[in-house]
């Protein structure tokens, strides 16, 4: 019998990337299902053109319009009749949003502040070496019938998006994304333009529109770099991951993209530790991180505005010459 199912994650581009890990599963195990999404704007562009989800819902979360927006949602949540609501984010927002929706069966994780409202839900356990996508599946399994299978992280860029990326020259490039939500997270500046110096590689340099002006200042003087942050889609990005040579990144978003389009990855890890289980799931990626033991690293679950200690060795101590050799690894130069 089929289910009308919607599944919730109304933080960033990763962890919405990363969550279609456990949707891919729960329409693999139930194709009949009718499955729906709820994610922030503007996220709901990752699934233009989706094969089989029947609808996206897009929460605006601009600080003018998140409040009657929210409402807005609860109202056509609660309109729905789900059956089963699988709530991913650990927010007081979306645990009321999953609580209001009425659904007989509820999953989230009990870190949600709402969790005594779910009907399933489970430990959101952090820095044990599980991934995200293993605690999602995990979660997803408190609710569904029968065996899930193992999936991985999947996005569908159509022909109109590989124009995109192809217009910017990402077939066969390496992709460099050096930006980052937060600044402890992020590689430094120097350090990628040390890095761009090093390889001969034609790379491409791809960003959030906000990320322009770093994009640009890395790619002046250097003939064999492109700078294309903000000229594509968020799945016109996907497009492009998916056809690069390699993808060099921080721990943010585009590496979960290219965990998802399994493209070689080389993954910064500067504040934050793998151990959180976030790090890449290409078949082929390797983890860089500072050469020196640290004691004050990891500073904290999330990155941060600013290094705590005031010196960011982290960043600093995470040596040119390993990420070069990183790429030259996994894209065989």
């Amino acid at each position: 019998m089929s289910r009308k199912v919607l599944f919730i994650q109304t933080a960033f581009l990763g962890d919405v990337v990363l969550a279609t890990a456990a949707m891919e599963a729960w329409h693999a195990a139930h194709p009949e299902d009718r499955i729906e999404v709820l994610v922030r704007k503007p996220m709901d562009q990752l699934f233009v053109g989706h094969p089989w989800l029947i609808r996206v819902l897009a929460w605006d979360k601009r600080p003018r319009v998140k409040g009657k927006d929210w409402r807005t949602l609860v109202k056509e949540v609660r309109r729905a009749r789900y059956d089963v609501v699988v709530n991913f984010h650990r927010h007081a927002s979306s645990g009321i949003l999953t609580a209001l929706s009425m659904a007989p069966v509820r999953a989230g994780y009990a870190n949600n502040p709402l969790a005594w409202r779910f009907t399933h839900r489970i430990a959101h356990r952090w820095g044990d070496g599980t991934h995200e996508v293993d605690r999602h599946l995990e979660l997803i399994a408190t609710c569904s019938k029968g065996t899930l299978p193992k999936a991985m992280p999947q996005l569908y860029p159509g022909e109109g998006h590989r124009d995109e990326a192809r217009a910017v020259g990402a077939e066969g490039a390496v992709l460099v994304m050096p930006g980052s939500q937060w600044a402890t997270k992020a590689w430094p500046e120097g350090q990628f333009a040390k890095f761009l110096d090093e390889t001969s590689s034609r790379v491409v340099l791809m960003g959030s529109p906000a990320e322009h002006a770093l994009c640009a200042r890395l790619a002046e003087g250097r003939d064999h770099v492109t700078n294309a942050a903000g000229a594509v889609s968020l799945l016109g990005m996907v497009a492009a991951v998916e056809m690069a040579r390699a993808v060099v990144a921080n721990d943010s978003a585009p590496l979960h993209v290219a965990s998802a389009t399994n493209t070689p990855t080389v993954a910064l890890f500067t504040s934050t530790v793998p151990r959180f289980g976030f790090g890449p799931l290409a078949m082929e990626h390797v983890v860089v991180e500072p050469s020196a033991e640290l004691a004050c690293r990891p500073c904290g679950m999330h990155g941060r505005k600013r290094c705590p200690e005031g010196h960011f060795r982290c960043g600093w101590e995470l040596s040119v010459a390993s990420v070069v050799g990183a790429l030259r690894k996994v894209a065989r130069t």
